[in-house]
Order: C-alpha cells, then structure tokens, then sequence
C-alpha cells in the first residue's frame, strides 16, 4: 500500500508513525512545505514571555528522527494540486518551477491551519502581526522589544495568553472582543467576568461587544477604528481571532462541513473512501452537542492522526466525541475547561443547570473557582469551567472528561477514589463538592 500524508505536523506525524505499525510493508510519503517538523506553538507563548530557548526547543521530533525509522520525507515541498479520482498529487520543491507528480493508494490530508483574517480595511504602514509559526514568534518579539502600547484583537485563550504577556512587559495592552464575553466559545458569562476582573486588576483594559471597521497608520502609530467608539492609537496590532482550515486543495472534491473544514466520519474518513482527513483541518464530532464542528486543538490532532492510520485498510476503530477539554497554562493563573457550557447546553435542549465551587487554599493562593454544568433530570456531567491560581487545579477537566466521555453523572464520581487535596479549606475533594451543592441546588 502506497501512503501518501500532506502535511507533518501532530496529525501527520501521528498518522505517519501509526500507519508504520499497523502496515510495516507500506510505502509512506509526507510532504510539507517547511523544513522542519511538529512545531508546537505553544512554544510561542513561552518565548515570548521571556523563555527564549523555549522557542527551538517547541519540536518534539525532527526530519531525521522521522526518516531514520522508514519514513520518507519530503521537505521544501509545496503540493500544487491533488486529484482523488486518478489519486494523483502534483507537487514542486521550493524555489523551482517545475512540476512534479506522485500517486497514492491512500491519502491523509493534514494541512493544519491559517490564522483567520477579519475583512477589515488596513493599510500598508499600519503594523499587524499574527501568532502561528516560529517566525512569527520571532517577529512579534522585535516588534514587542521597543514598543509601549498594542491592542490585542480577539479574546479567545491565546489572545488572552497574549495580553498578559505583553502587559507584564510593560506595554500597555487593550484586548477588543466582539462578544460581551472573553471566551464566550468555552465560558459561562460567571467565568468570563471573573477572568476579565483579573485582567483589568492585572492593568489590562478590555473593549467588549465591539467590531473594528479599519485599521490605518499615522505618523508611526497604527490606529484602530471601532463601532460607535473612540480610535485607538497603539504602536502594533496582534489577531488572535482564531484559525480557518487549510482545505482548499481538496475542497471542491470532498464534503465539507463548519468553516469549512473537512468533514470526516467517525473514522476520519472523508466523503471519498481513500482520502482521510485529520487535525486543524477536519471537522470534530461532539456528541454532546450531537454536531461536527470545527475545533481545531492539538490533543484532537494527535487523535485523529492514529485513527485515520488504523483505518487505511478498512473501518476497525472509532474516535472517541470531543469533549473540547483545555488547559491554558499561563503563569500563576489557571484555566481550564470540558464539555459544553451551560449556554450551549440550553441552546441544544437539555434541562441544565449549573453549581460554583469555591474552594479557599490556605497558603493564601486566590480561591479555586469551579462551575459544573450537569443534566438536571439524570445529573449527567455536562461540563467544567475552572480558574484560579493552584495548579493542581486543571488536572479536574481530564477527569471530567473521561466522565462525560462515559456518560457518568454526578452521583458516579462522587466517591470515586481520587487522592487527599490537602492545603484546601475544604478538603474533601472536587467531586464530592460539587455533589452536594448539587443537592443543596435542588432543594
């Protein structure tokens, strides 16, 4: 069997290397357009706070590594075109003209994703950076050094990462959201006030529920125009608006779903049954939701990598729903969440209601700030949303999603054998916390 992976970053080195186990007779081809491999962009974030050597340290594997246990590389390579009905890719190596061709028995498409571009009008000498590749970490880190203001566009996890960042190098940052709420995709409005409450204490300001119509450059400044609001003069402006998928190779040929992005089935096949498709790239089923949506996240791409490597020669094994479960680990605060949110829940038709914990520590950390969203008939586990500043803290959202991965509720975790959290105010434990003031709810 004649493999064929575009793309070689999570999924497509998952793929890669899973499909070297389950078919060691195969031949198997990644092509990529960079020279290295399986960036991890988080890596952006640590260098940018002042981790320099965090940046060159963000790749888990190499071309080499790769190559030396059967895989063949093929880097500095942009692929052209792909045709699935002859299965055929036209590619070049970079800096020629020349094209060049490859067949496949199989293809698995895992070409990632592009920082999302709102239509707003700008011109040349505003200065506008996005955060995706080493590059760019290198670039907004110059741009960063001498300036003293910027605005952040965006309030998801990395726009928010972002701002703390710059705001503790000294530079005056303001986040501009347009929805009332920072993550409004992963947090209840409690949450998302809380969070915003401790970015402003931190100096941050933050411009909710508001769209930018243009950005310009005067005089050296770049200046942010809004609706119904003041212009804003920064030095720079950074997107963290999200990610589009990277489909358009393929996207006239096979299904697509939300954004765009490639819909696959439950075992990452797409609407042709030679061509997978993985990562950033493909759609994600939550079955909470009972939708394929597009959730581009790193812990789904390594997944989908080695379903789709298992399923090449035939359907054997399903991927596990999503339950959308992040860790954002910023410096001495925690965020951390699963499932859906308790609007989600209600706009989907469960009967659901929602608990707060929180839980004092006695060493003086901030309290632990815990909500539960969970099914009120059966007391199903619908979803966790924490923050605070003790680490041990986002550990709960990998149990709560094993949780709601197996339908548990409530009452199944409750006096589940976890270990002794000593150093709370109350330490009886998250889960049996969160069940009685469940009880105490429904009284």
């Amino acid at each position: 069997m004649k493999i064929v992976i575009v793309g070689s970053s999570h999924a497509g080195i998952c793929a890669a290397l899973r499909a070297l186990e389950e078919y060691p007779e195969a031949e198997i081809t990644l092509y990529d357009k960079r020279d290295q491999v399986s960036f991890v962009s988080q890596g952006i974030i640590s260098y940018l706070s002042g981790r320099k050597t965090t940046l060159f340290q963000s790749s888990y594997s190499s071309v080499y590594e790769l190559e030396r246990v059967g895989l063949a590389m093929q880097m500095k390579t942009v692929v052209e075109a792909i045709d699935i009905k002859s299965k055929k890719i036209t590619y070049r190596i970079l800096d020629s003209d020349k094209l060049l061709t490859d067949t496949y028995d199989k293809l698995i498409f895992a070409t990632g994703s592009y920082p999302s571009m709102p239509s707003i009008p700008f011109d040349k000498e505003s200065k506008l950076y996005f955060l995706k590749s080493m590059e760019d970490a290198i670039e907004t880190d110059e741009f960063l050094k001498n300036s003293k203001s910027v605005a952040v566009i965006g309030g998801g996890m990395t726009g928010v990462e972002f701002a703390r960042i710059t705001q503790s190098r000294g530079i005056q940052t303001t986040m501009i959201h347009r929805n009332k709420c920072l993550l409004n995709d992963y947090l209840d409005e409690p949450a998302s006030h809380l969070l915003e409450k401790q970015l402003n204490s931190e100096g941050i300001r933050t411009i909710l529920n508001t769209d930018v119509t243009s950005i310009t450059g005067e005089g050296g400044a770049t200046i942010i125009n809004m609706e119904a609001r003041e212009a804003l003069a920064v030095d720079g402006a950074i997107f963290t608006i999200g990610f589009r998928p990277n489909s358009y190779l393929l996207s006239n040929q096979v299904e697509l779903g939300d954004n765009g992005a490639i819909l696959v089935d439950e075992y990452m096949q797409t609407s042709h049954q030679d061509v997978f498709a993985v990562g950033d790239v493909s759609t994600t089923y939550v079955n909470l939701l009972d939708k394929n949506l597009y959730l581009p996240h790193a812990s789904d791409a390594v997944r989908d990598g080695e379903i789709a490597a298992i399923n090449l020669g035939g359907p054997r094994q399903k991927i596990n729903s999503t339950q959308g479960t992040y860790h954002v680990p910023m410096n001495d605060l925690v965020l951390a969440m699963t499932g859906i949110t308790m609007k989600q829940a209600v706009e989907s038709g469960y009967d659901a209601d929602a608990v707060h914990m929180l839980n004092q520590h006695l060493e003086g950390h901030s309290p632990s700030n815990i909500w539960m969203i969970y099914e009120r008939r059966t007391h199903k586990i619908l979803g966790l949303q924490c923050i605070g500043k003790t680490k041990d803290m986002a550990e709960y959202v990998n149990i709560v999603s094993l949780a709601i991965q197996q339908e548990l509720t409530v009452e199944d975790i409750e006096f589940t054998d976890f270990y002794f959290e000593h150093g709370y105010k109350d330490p009886r434990g998250f889960n049996r916390i969160l069940a009685r003031l469940m009880r105490e709810n429904e009284k």
